[in-house]
């Protein structure tokens, strides 16, 4: 019994030890954090400084290269640097601030130590970081471009550093990290001041193809929105089952609107042309034999 109360009593009393050091270690902290406070006050002023600093630079960056006539893109492009810069140095300086026996070399080393882990953990932000840049300088399209990406097409609306936002033919924004618009294929509708449409108009077996290509041919002549140069063309696509394909291919402005418009008032006209001119635009037909069994 003698034994277990001597146990008893040593570990109350590492107990007591114990805690009467983690609270003088408590109240040094609090302490220090006081006496540090005014540093913490002084490094946030600096930073927000800097962030200020840095906002403005952008727009004065901005608007004097856009005064001299460069590209808008390339004008974010190098806005947006300046911008990441002055951030970048402002830390430095905040950091330095609040803790004043810190310096540049040691920042740098300790940037250097966890730029590792970090880049594993920003691998995506990194990716479309990089990716943005790239699109921003080389320009494989622009704003005001109708693009199609997978399933999504539209206008580009905005093009940033980690993402480009696309305004749908149905005023839905979709907004696509740049990485998936670099490394993958991107159909640039509008790369091109003019674009070419096809479609496939049927005549009956009976009409003459000729009158039936040169009634085609006035119709195209006579559309708006059909460019004379380069001349639309009409030819004999196939022979199917139940007419005779003709294929039309014209030109228009590259912008969607253009064609379609051109292209419903191509396809009205050209049925009552056909109409007019008493060539038959078959429907499938279906030959039956009944044999009957006597």
């Amino acid at each position: 019994m003698r034994i277990g109360f001597i146990f008893f009593q040593e570990t109350v009393e590492k107990a007591a030890a114990a805690t009467s050091n983690a609270q003088e270690t408590i109240a040094n902290m609090i302490e220090g954090s006081w006496a540090h406070l005014p540093y913490v006050a002084v490094g946030l002023v600096v930073f927000v400084l800097f962030l200020f600093g840095a906002a403005f630079s952008r727009m004065l960056i901005k608007a004097g290269i856009e005064r001299a006539g460069l590209d808008v893109m390339i004008a974010s492009l190098i806005a947006r640097l300046g911008f990441i810069a002055i951030t970048i140095i402002g830390f430095f300086v905040a950091a330095v601030v609040v803790f004043p026996g810190l310096s540049l070399g040691d920042l740098l080393a300790g940037l250097g130590i966890g730029s590792v882990a970090l880049g594993f953990a920003l691998k995506d932000v990194l990716q479309n970081l990089f990716a943005g840049f790239l699109i921003l300088l080389y320009r494989p399209f622009q704003i005001g471009d109708q693009i199609k990406v997978d399933d999504f097409e539209g206008t580009v609306e905005e093009i940033s550093i980690r993402a480009t936002k696309i305004k749908t033919y149905d005023n839905e924004m979709v907004i696509i990290p740049n990485s998936e618009l670099y490394m993958n294929s991107v159909l640039v509708r509008t790369a091109f001041p003019n674009r070419r449409t096809s479609f496939v108009v049927g005549i009956g077996y009976e009409d003459d193809i000729e009158e039936a290509r040169q009634t085609l041919f006035e119709v195209l002549s006579e559309t708006e929105g059909v460019l004379k140069d380069p001349a639309p063309t009409v030819d004999v696509d196939t022979l199917g089952d139940n007419a005779v394909n003709l294929k039309i291919r014209f030109w228009t402005d590259s912008v969607r609107s253009s064609v379609r418009k051109a292209t419903n008032d191509l396809v009205t006209k050209i049925k009552y042309a056909l109409d007019e001119k008493g060539i038959d635009m078959p429907y499938p037909t279906r030959v039956v034999f009944n044999k009957s069994v006597s």
